[in-house]
């Protein structure tokens, strides 16, 4: 599947279902809120991406004249916001069926969709399966191929066994050998850190503290002063909010340079990309791809393990 999709009746499918999904602002009908919640603000900026808005706020704000764009957002993005917002519960091997709702008379219960190799069964409100079928998530009640992947991107679709599939190890391999030379450069400058980087964390950690101990003095609060800290472990902490923070950085690199189908973005794809954030596939092919080009450097949430020979400061 290209990032262009299945054919040329998604957009439109997509721009309904976005409208009906997202919470409206009270304000105005015109208005969607993305209430500071992940799949709203993807919702909100695939709705931008499609032409049917503007970014408004902590929202988006529908256009007078509405009109889909002659480059259409990715394909794989749109799907994995439209999934962010579907109704559709996964079926993991193993874990208990969840019970079914309650359906009012007169009303379809949930539908099943079956599974294909990685992609769970799930159950799904019928009222999205039109759309799955049109984005060509599904067909025939069952996961196609091209939703496999899809569903790497999403937390509950993750599995720690796809870092063993010969498509995310293969992946791995292109990212390295084809990396463009600026994603190199900036790669090398995150995952070197200095003293002179850890000192200046340390000092900023230190005035945060100090300045949150006076401005509670000044609000006549009775609080002790701010404990010292041997600096060995001062340091420490600083280091860990610095490799938190590069972290952080790399991964939004992969949210907005790289896809599975293509590897490295180019100008042009990547003016047509979401930044999906919190995707656990990006986040995985950062760690990999990191550990292969830094000899076993794993820049993780909580802490780097980094070869005392590599990137001394």
């Amino acid at each position: 599947m290209s990032a262009n999709g299945p054919n040329d009746d998604w957009p439109s499918a997509v721009i309904e279902f976005l409208k009906e999904s997202l919470p409206v602002d009270s304000r105005s009908p015109l208005r969607w809120s993305d209430d500071s919640m992940t799949a709203y603000q993807l919702g909100c900026d695939a709705l931008v991406a499609l032409g049917q808005a503007e970014r408004f706020g902590p929202g988006a704000l529908a256009k007078d004249c509405p009109k889909l764009p002659e480059i259409l957002p990715r394909w794989d993005d749109i799907c994995v916001t439209v999934l962010g917002l579907a109704d559709v519960r996964f079926l993991h091997p193993g874990a208990p069926t969840p019970p079914g709702r309650y359906h009012p008379a007169g009303t379809v219960p949930d539908a099943r969709i079956a599974a294909y190799k990685t992609a769970d069964a799930a159950q799904a409100s019928t009222d999205i399966l039109p759309l799955l079928a049109i984005l060509g998530l599904t067909e025939n009640g069952r996961w196609t191929r091209a939703s496999e992947t899809i569903h790497w991107r999403d937390a509950d679709g993750w599995k720690p066994s796809n870092l063993e599939d010969v498509r995310f190890v293969e992946a791995v391999k292109i990212a390295c050998e084809t990396m463009p030379d600026d994603i190199e450069d900036e790669m090398d400058r995150l995952v070197t850190i200095t003293d002179d980087d850890v000192e200046k964390s340390a000092t900023r950690i230190r005035d945060i503290r100090d300045a949150n101990y006076a401005n509670a003095k000044r609000r006549g609060q009775e609080v002790a002063p701010p404990e010292i800290v041997p600096p060995e472990i001062e340091l420490a902490h600083a280091r860990a909010s610095v490799e938190h923070s590069r972290s952080g950085t790399l991964d939004w690199l992969f949210y907005r340079r790289w896809r599975l189908s293509e590897g490295w973005l180019s100008d042009e794809e990547t003016r047509r990309a979401l930044e999906i954030f919190h995707d656990p596939l990006a986040e995985n092919m950062r760690r990999a791809v990191i550990s292969e080009r830094y000899e076993g450097l794993v820049m993780a949430e909580l802490g780097w393990k980094l070869p005392a020979k590599t990137f001394a400061s």
